[in-house]
């Protein structure tokens, strides 16, 4: 069974995330998390739905990106998926996500980044 989508409308495999057991999902998250370079791709909003469910799996993923120089990839992951994310999923990206709002790098601030990153912490209840 197919779960990590090969194009950007892979229908199959999108099917097949709703069903799959977190286990079976939990060897593809960095492959997932892919998916979502662009949020205006078709299979970006059930990605993200189903990554959502998981749990502190997530966590060193999701990290590694808002740690590297993607700005865009940093920007739909926040101002998407971590409003999905489950509360201890993060409370463990919340020092990390402190620190981009306090010390923002200018890809960061070219790319909105920072200003999304602010708004979550404030609808998540975080400054």
């Amino acid at each position: 069974m197919r779960l990590v989508p090969i194009d950007k409308v892979d229908d199959v495999a999108c099917k097949n995330l709703k069903i799959a057991s977190d286990e079976a999902l939990t060897p593809h998250i960095e492959a997932l998390l892919e998916c979502l370079q662009d949020l205006n791709w078709p299979i970006a909003a059930p990605v993200s739905e189903r990554l959502s469910k998981l749990g502190l799996e997530l966590v060193q993923p999701i990290k590694n990106i808002m740690l590297g120089d993607d700005e865009v990839w940093k920007y739909w992951i926040i101002s998407h998926l971590l409003y999905q994310i489950r509360a201890d999923v993060f409370c463990e990206l919340r020092c990390t996500l402190i620190n981009m709002k306090l010390y923002p790098t200018k890809g960061e601030l070219d790319e909105d980044v920072f200003d999304v990153v602010c708004e979550l912490l404030h609808a998540r209840r975080y400054h």
